[in-house]
């Protein structure tokens, strides 16, 4: 059975449709019993004197095949619902975790890694070794291999502990989600949204042999009836449930709240953070990002909302006029996403139906493809006959000077079990072998589109096209660098402020008129988008922006307070509350717990959801220079490859900034 599992055979592509649900679990019991056996060769030969290849390499290369092996399983997990894939792929990522706790606890692995950096040889290292060696040695710091052995007992007590709440909180979130939902009949209840939406509740109904529209607490569906439903007992209806999501109120449809779960975690990783030696886990989540301190990101989060004040004023002036010459007198939270969006329409004199027909899908991926050759030299050529784990998904080639440098999967469409709106996976991480062959890295580019039907094609709406050329960012970013080490090279393993870097640069294009002009062709005709249109679509995004920043700076806040302050007597509730209140602007309907099914808080972000605006802020700085040089200058796209791309995490993204910007002042936070 191994010598045939397509999992445990060499491969440049995934192997994916040869790949069945009894290959799971033997293929990853394999690896980690062939990876414990190389761990063990590995200190017994180094332990005399520890080099690079031997010992780095080494290690490097076993770690790389059991990501990718788990990141192949994951995927096909998307599109295989049975019960025994899910229950198999359940166990393959237990199993891996143990593995994992189990390598970053080797004190002898660890021993070794010391013994290398503390060598003169390692003093000789260039700047990429020397930052792949601190990661190795920061991890298992994280790990605990400084503190005496009760303590890493108690550490590691704690990270279970820590694994068991994320899940349960979670879990609660996911409970809420599929016990609430609404059948509706009568199509004019619906007025205002999009046909798309419409086909994905009518197919969401056939699926539960119901006629007529079924909405259900999924993020897509909540922001169409948010943003465009024209019934405002429905969006009432709609923002109670989203918003009290895993509370244990009558408003939710499970029955246990997530707040105490939510408190235990955040007692455990204070404590885990204090036995570190930091004085809270805000502290510990900046070890590797550019802020100093958590008080440093407040002084930050308040600048940003002290200069969006003016703005929150205007916006909310302008709505609530807005809503009383609608026969709307004193607005609501459900209504502030609705009049935004009409006041939108109205100023700019164009609807966000109309603008979608001028950005099919296909349209915009060819674009896409043309824009990384135009301006970076670099093409992507389409693999008709590669494996995927989908129908939908398409495999690019990613090619430079005729040679390959990797590979870019687009899975474009939404689908049950499937991330939405956008995500982007490195699949494998760029590396140069101990024999200087290359393993060319595979990114996955998710966008949870509505899949095109007889009648409507897949149109995009200027949301959709942020998202997209976000993600499309982060792919570029682990695709086209030349860092020849996985630790350093893939998009997962920069700082959550460094990663937004990149594709928050991209998503400023979104912003250009010219830009949006030839990016489109309408659906129909062809034809771009014209001029006049497209500055008109620049005003559009740019009217009513001061909920969507007000809601991030909201989060980004109360998570930092949640890990800065923890300990204060303040419930996770109270905490909320009061920065809301500090920052104003937002409304909440009367049962909304909205902490309680914040699923980025409990994740890898938490402590760390302020680098969105942060890195925005220097993203913001950095595109100057494109509009400056000019969007589609090649010589300008170069250059921010070089600086921010190429060398992967290796170095400061500050110092890269001042370069690029010319001045050093504008790289400053």
């Amino acid at each position: 059975m191994l010598k045939t599992n397509p999992l445990l055979l060499p491969y440049e592509l995934p192997p994916f449709q040869a790949i069945q649900v009894e290959h799971l679990v033997p293929a990853v019991q394999a690896i980690i019993a062939e990876n414990h056996l190389a761990t063990a060769a590995i200190i017994n030969s180094q332990a005399p004197f520890p080099t690079w290849d031997d010992l780095v390499l080494a290690v490097d290369e076993l770690e790389a095949r059991l990501e990718e092996t788990l990141g192949i399983i994951q995927l096909l997990g998307s599109t295989h619902r049975a019960p025994a894939w899910h229950e198999s792929i359940f166990r393959c990522h237990a199993l891996a975790e143990q593995y994992k706790h189990d390598r970053a606890r080797n004190a002898a692995l660890y021993r070794l890694y010391r013994q290398l950096a503390d060598s003169p040889i390692a003093a000789l290292f260039n700047q990429q070794r020397q930052c792949a060696l601190r990661k190795a040695l920061r991890h298992f710091h994280f790990a605990g291999l400084d503190l005496a052995l009760d303590q890493q007992v108690k550490l590691r007590d704690l990270n279970d502990q820590i694994s068991q709440w994320q899940h349960e909180f979670l879990e609660r979130v996911d409970d809420s989600n599929k016990a609430w939902s609404k059948h509706i009949e009568d199509s004019a209840l619906l007025s205002g949204l999009s046909p798309a939406a419409l086909i994905s509740m009518q197919a969401a109904a056939q699926a539960s042999g119901l006629p007529g529209w079924l909405l259900t607490l999924s993020d897509h569906t909540y922001q169409e009836v948010m943003t465009y439903a024209d019934n405002r007992a429905l969006r009432q209806e709609m923002m109670t449930a989203y918003y009290s999501r895993a509370s244990g109120t009558a408003s939710d449809g499970s029955r246990d709240g997530n707040e105490p779960v939510l408190t235990l975690l955040l007692e455990d990783r204070h404590e885990k953070a204090r036995l570190l030696g930091y004085p809270n886990f805000a502290q510990l989540a900046l070890a590797d990002q550019m802020a100093d301190t958590p008080e440093q990101v407040v002084r930050f989060l308040r600048q940003q909302i002290e200069q969006a004040r003016s703005t929150f004023t205007r916006d909310a002036e302008q709505l609530e006029h807005y809503a009383q010459q609608h026969g709307i007198t004193g607005t609501r939270p459900w209504d502030h996403d609705y009049f935004a969006q009409k006041i939108r329409e109205d100023i700019a004199g164009i609807s966000q139906s109309a603008l979608r027909e001028y950005f099919p899908w296909e349209n915009v991926l060819q674009h896409l493809r043309s824009l990384v050759q135009m301006l970076m030299g670099v093409e992507l050529l389409e693999q008709s006959t590669a494996d995927t784990w989908h129908t939908d998904v398409r495999v690019f080639e990613v090619r430079e000077y005729a040679q390959p440098l990797g590979y870019l999967f687009v899975d474009p469409y939404r689908r049950e079990g499937k991330s939405e709106p956008g995500a982007t996976v490195g699949l494998r991480n760029r590396r140069i072998s101990t024999e200087g062959r290359p393993r060319h890295p595979i990114a996955v580019l998710s966008i949870g589109l509505s899949p095109p039907t007889d009648t409507q094609p897949c149109l995009l709406d200027h949301l959709q096209l942020r998202v997209l050329l976000h993600e499309f960012g982060h792919c570029c970013q682990h695709l086209l660098t030349a860092a020849p080490y996985r630790t350093i090279s893939g998009v997962g393993q920069l700082a959550h402020d460094t990663s937004e870097f990149v594709s928050q640069v991209f998503e400023q294009f979104c912003f250009e008129a010219s830009f949006l002009t030839w990016l489109s062709g309408h659906f129909q005709s062809g034809q771009p988008l014209p001029q006049a249109l497209a500055s008109r679509v620049t005003r559009y995004v740019q009217t009513q922006t001061s909920w969507e920043t007000a809601s991030l700076l909201l989060t980004a806040w109360v998570d930092l307070e949640l890990h800065r302050a923890h300990g204060d007597g303040q419930t996770p509730d109270q905490v909320f509350t009061r920065v809301n209140a500090e920052i104003g602007h937002l409304q909440w309907p009367e049962d909304a717990r909205p902490v309680n099914s914040f699923e980025q808080l409990v994740g890898d972000y938490g402590a760390r959801i302020y680098s969105y605006r942060w890195s925005g802020v220097l993203a913001a700085r950095a595109f100057a220079r494109f509009k400056r040089d000019g969007l589609f200058n090649p010589a300008t796209a170069q250059a921010f490859r070089a600086a921010f791309i190429t060398y992967g995490d290796d170095g400061s993204l500050i110092s890269a900034l001042a370069s690029f910007v010319g001045n050093r002042e504008s790289a400053r936070i």
